[in-house]
């Protein structure tokens, strides 16, 4: 008699506190835990993790709602952060990120039920009403990947999100392909899914959706089947699908052929019909895929295909920069790797490397191009430098004479805003900030000369503003204590035309520049002051060989490089007409090292020994002012650092 009691007892208490029960109509979920708040989300309330917050009661958590018979997933949100299954569910289904939601089946007769494991479970018993006027915007491409296509040319930088992604809002982002289009990427696998675009915060049902259905809050949600037919998965509307009852106004668009990618199988990154390609080599990996900035570094939003040997994948992404890495799938487990053909790099704050690159579009056409390496990550890179002075002679073999030193910090946050300040000592010896928006660039220099054909006002603030495509007008003001000197000009192509005041000269003066580029790259610069004042310089180079000869009236100066394979040779001189002064070095560059021999008329020479590589170098140049005199010298250490 006392064990059929207990087992009654048992039976009894695990009913009054079973995870899922149905009772007086609702369907009543309790839950144990030690936090401050607790909410319910899952399907039934697009799975939002603030919308329904349990009761505590008794030191259980307690949620009461009436549910239509059907299919629910769900899960517990502790304390509005930590999402928890069940541990008590009926059944479980995977949550798609490497977790379990919580699965019952609500039947018509109030029952609660449990069922195996499914690879998509949905509510049963729902209304799905054809979308009669859409157009075909949703497909499966030949890597087997939906693709779900949406127009806005206003929209920023849309989501979205749905029964496959927890409907989390800004878990899945859409990228952008070209003139107002975005296309979401999504490996789904057979089944019935809802979904909405989320767009700078609005949640928005896709105007080209096979179908809606009541999403619980007096709106729709768009849905679609995907299904496998004849071997390959298609897409479709959901089965029962019916044509009748209100549809929410949606927004005619114009359907657009898909984009057909083809890839040429070489490492690196390239630009293939508007979309950059990722190729990478990896023999012993079961699986790969592509995880960067543009993804929220997910590690399986961007799988990769097996191509003649390569793993493949290619994204539409819109100009500015992108960090990124692979995954490798081996022997079951994740391996992180940089790109060995990666344009640039940058330390990824774990010992390791992320690729980078900026995608810019010149021309119409996009381009990747390299990017300057960040310290940590961080938008912030500084260069410091040094210089320590020796002095020999007869019988001061080394003596200390001097140092200086300067540090320089350039801030980045984004490829339209940058600040260099340089340090001497304790004081700023010259900045820069460079502010863009849209057409419009301004810029302030202090003690540094903006780039003109011709350096003139070392402080000032100068306005670029672009008219039409490769076409800008420019304004600038210079700094001087009893004067306001001014240039103003246009840039159009490979010309630049500029009138100034007190900018070059104390007087009025004219500028040009034509520059042609090519094979051969052509450049020509000319100055003219009513003060009679002028300077002339020309110059030319190509891959092997480059020359500029320059002329101010008084000094004839010259310099060039002769490529000689993977070293350089690199020289330079001038001579003053007036005075008969001659000078001219010559400097040999390797891989890591590089040596010079410079010369001044009549007696003065230096040897110049230097390392470097991209992150610091250290040099040493012994300068003789009088050869005659062999023990006079001046010794100079330099170096410097990037980081």
């Amino acid at each position: 008699m006392r064990r059929f009691l207990l087992v009654a007892f048992l039976i009894v208490f695990t009913l009054s506190f079973a995870a899922v029960q149905y009772k007086d109509g609702k369907v009543v979920f309790t839950f144990k835990s030690q936090a401050q708040v607790v909410y319910l989300a899952g399907s039934f309330n697009n799975w939002s993790p603030t919308a329904w917050p349990m009761k505590l009661i008794d030191g259980v958590w307690v949620y009461e709602v009436e549910l239509k018979p059907g299919t629910y997933q769900y899960k517990y949100v502790i304390d509005g952060k930590t999402w928890k299954e069940d541990p008590e569910a009926p059944a479980y289904t995977d949550d798609g990120f490497g977790g379990k939601n919580g699965m019952f089946t609500l039947t018509p007769d109030g029952k609660i039920l449990g069922q195996a494991e499914s690879t998509q479970a949905q509510p049963t018993g729902k209304k799905y009403v054809l979308n009669e006027k859409r157009e075909n915007t949703i497909f499966v491409d030949v890597d087997g990947y939906v693709i779900i296509r949406y127009y806005n040319k206003d929209a920023k930088q849309p989501y979205i999100a749905g029964s496959f992604n927890n409907w989390k809002a800004d878990d899945t982002p859409l990228y952008f392909i070209e003139d107002g289009w975005w296309e979401a990427v999504l490996e789904l696998k057979p089944g019935v899914y809802e979904y909405k675009f989320v767009v700078d915060g609005n949640w928005i049902p896709d105007p080209n959706a096979f179908a809606y259905t009541d999403d619980g809050f007096g709106g729709l949600n768009s849905v679609l089947e995907v299904a496998m037919e004849s071997g390959k998965l298609v897409v479709r509307a959901p089965a029962g699908a019916v044509k009748e009852g209100k549809q929410e106004q949606v927004v005619k668009v114009e359907e657009k052929p898909a984009v057909v990618t083809t890839v040429k199988v070489t490492p690196g990154l390239s630009i293939v019909d508007g979309k950059v390609v990722f190729v990478v080599k990896k023999e012993n990996a079961q699986e790969a895929y592509l995880a960067g900035t543009f993804n929220g570094w997910n590690p399986r939003a961007q799988k990769m295909q097996l191509v003649d040997g390569y793993w493949v994948t290619s994204l539409a992404l819109q100009p500015g920069v992108h960090k990124y890495k692979y995954v490798f799938v081996i022997g079951g487990n994740d391996v992180w790797e940089e790109d060995l053909h990666a344009p640039g790099y940058e330390p990824d704050g774990f010992g390791g490397k992320n690729g980078v690159f900026n995608l810019v579009q010149k021309d119409g056409l996009l381009k990747i191009e390299g990017v300057e390496a960040q310290s940590g990550g961080l938008p912030v890179k500084g260069k410091y430098e040094f210089t320590y002075t020796l002095q020999t002679n007869a019988t001061n073999y080394l003596v200390f004479s001097g140092a200086t030193s300067k540090l320089t910090l350039t801030f980045t946050p984004n490829p339209d805003l940058s600040l260099s300040l340089t340090y001497g000592g304790a004081a700023i010896s010259n900045a820069l900030l460079r502010m863009k928006n849209d057409g419009l660039l301004v810029g302030f220099h202090y003690k540094k000369p903006w780039t003109l054909p011709v350096e003139g006002k070392d402080t000032g603030i100068v306005f670029s503003y672009e008219i039409a495509k490769d076409t800008s007008i420019v304004f600038g003001l210079g700094y001087e204590s009893n004067k306001l000197p001014l240039i103003a000009g246009i840039e159009f192509g490979g010309i630049r035309l500029f009138g100034a005041k007190d900018y070059y000269t104390n007087n009025y003066s004219v500028v040009g520049e034509y520059s042609l580029q090519g094979a051969i790259n052509v450049s020509l610069v000319g100055l003219y002051s009513l003060d009679n004042s002028y300077y002339f310089a020309l110059g030319f180079d190509t891959e092997l060989l480059g020359l500029s000869v320059d002329f101010d009236g008084s000094i004839i100066g010259m310099s060039g490089n002769v490529v000689l394979g993977k070293e350089k040779l690199a020289f330079s001189g001038s001579f003053d007409i007036s005075s008969a002064d001659l000078s001219g070095n010559v400097t040999y560059i390797a891989d890591g090292y590089k040596v010079g021999l410079g010369y001044t008329y009549p007696t003065k020479v230096y040897l110049l020994f230097g390392l470097f590589d991209k992150e610091k170098g250290l040099n040493i140049k012994i300068e003789n002012p009088d050869i005659t005199d062999i023990m006079t010298n001046t010794i100079m250490i330099s170096g410097y650092v990037n980081f």
